[in-house]
């Protein structure tokens, strides 16, 4: 093996980090990726998108769609989103058999047509050949011919016939011609670099790992492929194997980033901007590492709905020197509305215009942002240069001279309107009004013209991260009309709006106008009929093709997003997304105490399109528990949610077996943790080799528990702990004074936890608890939390971020920032070897 490599070393030496393909990029010798005409910095940020493979694919044949036009659509959108890159893992077990030879099939002909159309908007491309993966998640994955259904990971490094395989997979992939533009992979110019493998797993030994990547380098090389490559570092970091990653000819090395974990098969709430606050890479005993280039190929805050923590995660990639970027994974818009193809992942232009509009920010931020730049760390850094990221609001906003985008309504004046040329946003702010829940695009034209696209709504009608199926719905699609209303300062006193297939009438000139989605072109007085007809072509061809599913088509549905509790000492704040393509006449919710024959009518009231809600104090929503449900009326009749059945309260037959239920606390206490109540809300950490842990629910004598039991293994470093999210538990205008919490130690020997409270200005406190066999309440005055660290749940992917942060400098103590409150942990540290044990029960504040 030995004698090979130094072959490999011989025949390779030619090459060095600069290269001269037109249009390409090079490595300089301090490790940055540049460009080879400008010599300028790299800095690409775009998606991963799996059309042409895996469950895509099935998806879209299943359903009998033409896939080409489906990436016609996808593509056009991601243009209009600001996409300059893309990359992909090709699934290699779909397009290759045992020995490694390509296949010549359909995947491989919609990938190149992809390829092209990718090409035709300008969009650079780093493609990864192996994947390794199956090919049917979140199916059942089936046989294929790929030489990757018979290795391991590992085996793709250590077995002699995987490495063949591999080396003839490598030498075909590259030399294939892509049959719609007639150029090789290898002399694309759209193709700028090549990442060898998708997360590979390694062997113990070091030298094995650096063979294997200057082997298949070699490969590449020997083939004529003459641009950077890539090799992933962070899946298996270590010292030993980061080193080894570093000691090989690879220009470059690759990353991902999941800061909140994966597959929580449920929508993550709170506030996770500390989990990107920081990419913090140990790189510091890594020989050779500034060197190497640096590219993130998969990134996202999965499980989330909100749409700034792509911009936050753009912040933190260039802090870390990272030039190329690629969000995993772009829905294709015509599964989007089931989120099948990674239910722990979710963005499409369509589907989630909030958070699409947040990804084309961070586009942006990710190319103007100096490099390896610092911000400061949270809070202070969710305001950097013309970018703004206000949790609150769920707003992510870019002003600057030229472009004004934000991602939810924001009443923030553009930096300039003198000079501004491009508005995108959700929502309404100064300048545009608009009710509906779809994106909408202005772009200048020339003075005093614009053309104007509105998407349409899109209304999330169940938690989109959970449990998916081509059967289920997460999200709609209506092409309802609503109005929108335009700044005067801005775009004038008396506006024109045309429809740019003439197919739709407008008045003849207004401040505010009824709009369905589509492509206008909007004008002052200024714009002669002549200039309007060059640009009124009627060829933009909008969203043709979309495919609707049958299921929603005529049904209302209600998405329920009232919290399980509520504290007595505020108003109950009942929240519903009510959707419907018919009007909606009545909204009503019906409420009754738990002991209660009949039920109280409430009427919802009309907050935004497909937003009701109740606030209001009443003798019923006294504390205990209530239960309740939602009766819409439109003219087909009454449905009555959840279920969505016809018999409603009023009817003498209703039955009310299947309704919700909401549990008001006194005044006096909050509920922070309970373990029934919050057993779907909690956050764990991973598993590692130090720790593991199993857990049950008890009920018991004296309280309700979470039982836990952690096994450490020798010298372990991973200490337990659990997150929950307690921001909406607590109510700032009580004077607490004490926290309670119900538990006990498994055995007579007791254990030591310690329970943190986690603020949203970054603020921790913390207080030990060392529970016994023989008591069960404890109760320890606020006065004792002091300020120190927490663990960073999720943990994150990549396992080498840390795991732990410390709290702010504050001269608050916990009583004066209970406002704050964001999270609960309870941890237990692991000290030494062996296995602890103890229950949980509620957690409260008291006075």
């Amino acid at each position: 093996m030995k004698k090979y490599i130094l072959v490999l070393l011989l025949l390779t030496g030619a090459f060095n980090s600069h290269y001269s393909q037109d249009g390409g990029v090079y490595v300089d010798d301090k490790g940055a990726l540049r460009w080879n005409d400008s010599r300028s910095e790299v800095r690409l940020f775009g998606v991963n998108y799996t059309a042409p493979f895996a469950f895509s694919y099935k998806a879209l044949k299943d359903l009998g769609l033409d896939i080409k036009s489906a990436i016609d659509l996808d593509v056009k959108h991601l243009v209009r989103l600001g996409v300059k890159a893309y990359r992909i893992h090709m699934w290699d077990r779909e397009i290759s058999d045992r020995e490694g030879n390509l296949l010549e099939n359909e995947h491989m002909e919609l990938f190149d047509y992809l390829l092209m159309k990718l090409k035709e908007n300008g969009i650079k491309i780093i493609l990864t050949p192996i994947a390794w993966w199956g090919t049917r998640w979140p199916m059942p994955d089936v046989e294929t011919p790929g030489f990757s259904q018979v290795y391991s990971k590992v085996e793709l490094l250590t077995n002699p016939n995987a490495r063949a395989a591999q080396r003839n997979y490598l030498k075909q992939v590259i030399n294939h011609i892509n049959r719609y533009t007639g150029i090789s992979y290898k002399d694309e110019p759209s193709i700028i670099a090549v990442e060898i493998v998708n997360e590979p797993h390694h062997p113990d030994d070091p030298e094995v790992v650096t063979q294997y990547i200057d082997e298949m380098y070699h490969v590449l090389r020997s083939e004529g492929f003459a641009k950077p490559i890539f090799y992933n570092i962070s899946e298996t970091w270590s010292d030993l194997q980061a080193q080894a990653v570093c000691n090989s000819k690879a220009e470059g090395v690759s990353f991902q980033w999941y800061p909140t974990g994966l597959v929580h098969n449920k929508m993550l709430k709170g506030n996770y901007l500390f989990n990107v606050d920081e990419y913090k890479i140990p790189s510091e005993s890594i020989e050779g590492f500034d060197r190497k280039a640096k590219m993130v190929y998969e990134f996202d805050a999965a499980d989330i709905g909100y749409s700034y923590m792509y911009l936050a995660m753009a912040r933190s990639f260039r802090e870390a020197g990272m030039q190329f970027a690629a969000v995993f994974s772009y829905d294709p818009a015509q599964i989007a509305w089931s989120n099948t193809e990674y239910q722990t992942h979710f963005i499409n232009l369509l589907y989630t215009p909030n958070k699409a509009i947040g990804m084309m920010i961070a586009a942006r931020a990710f190319e103007l942002l100096p490099h390896k730049k610092s911000f400061g760390r949270y809070p202070a850094n969710n305001k950097f240069g013309v970018f703004l990221i206000d949790r609150k609001a769920d707003l992510a906003l870019m002003n600057c001279d030229t472009a004004f985008y934000y991602s939810n309504s924001t009443d923030i004046y553009p930096a300039s309107q003198e000079k501004l040329k491009h508005i995108a946003g959700v929502g309404k702010s100064p300048l545009v009004d608009y009710e509906g829940t779809g994106a909408y695009f202005l772009d200048k034209i020339d003075s005093g013209l614009w053309k104007l696209g509105v998407y349409p709504d899109a209304v999330w009608i169940k938690d989109p991260f959970e449990q998916t199926s081509l059967n289920r719905e997460a999200a709609r699609l209506y092409f309802k009309k609503h109005e929108i209303k335009f700044n005067a300062s801005l775009f004038g006193e008396k506006i024109k709006l045309y429809s740019y297939d003439g197919n739709y009438k407008l008045p003849d000139s207004a401040q505010s106008f009824v709009v369905e989605p589509g492509v206008y072109l909007l004008s002052d007085n200024s714009i002669t009929k002549e200039m309007l007809s060059a640009h009124l072509s009627g060829a933009d061809n909008f969203l043709g093709g979309l495919f609707l599913p049958e299921h929603g088509k005529g049904k209302v549905d209600v998405y329920n997003r009232t919290e399980s509790v509520l504290n007595a000492a505020n108003a109950p704040d009942f929240i519903f997304t009510v959707a419907s393509e018919k009007k909606i006449i009545d909204a009503d919710l019906y409420a009754r105490r738990l002991w209660w024959r009949g039920f109280q009518k409430f009427e919802l009231e009309k907050i935004s399109a497909y937003e009701y809600r109740l606030s209001k104090k009443d003798n019923l929503f006294r504390p205990g528990l209530i239960e309740y449900c939602v009766v819409i009326t439109t003219d087909d009749g009454k449905s009555v949610f959840p279920g969505g059945g016809a018999l409603t309260p009023e009817d003498w037959d209703f039955d009310p077996a299947n309704i919700w239920r909401l549990d008001i606390t006194d005044t006096n206490i909050s509920v922070l943790f309970d373990p029934l109540r919050d057993r779907k809300d909690l956050v764990f950490p991973h598993f590692s080799r130090d720790m593991r842990y199993s857990l049950d629910y008890k009920t018991g004598v004296s309280f309700t528990s979470l039982n836990i039991n952690v096994t450490y293994t020798d010298n372990p470093s991973d200490g337990f702990g659990f997150q929950n999210g307690i921001e909406q538990y607590t109510n700032d205008s009580i004077d607490y004074e004490y926290m309670t919490l119900y538990g006990s130690a498994g055995d007579a020997t007791g254990d030591t936890i310690k329970v943190n409270l986690l603020t949203n200005d970054g603020a921790v406190y913390s207080k030990e608890i060392v529970l016994t066999l023989e008591k069960n309440e404890y109760k320890i005055p606020l006065s004792e939390f002091k300020l120190s660290e927490a663990l960073l749940l999720p943990n994150s992917y990549p396992r080498f971020l840390p795991r732990k942060r410390k709290s702010i400098n504050t001269s608050k103590s916990l009583k004066e920032n209970l406002k704050n409150l964001a999270f609960l942990q309870v941890v237990n540290e692991p000290g030494s070897a062996g296995v602890r044990q103890f229950s949980i029960g509620k957690i409260l504040l008291t006075k």
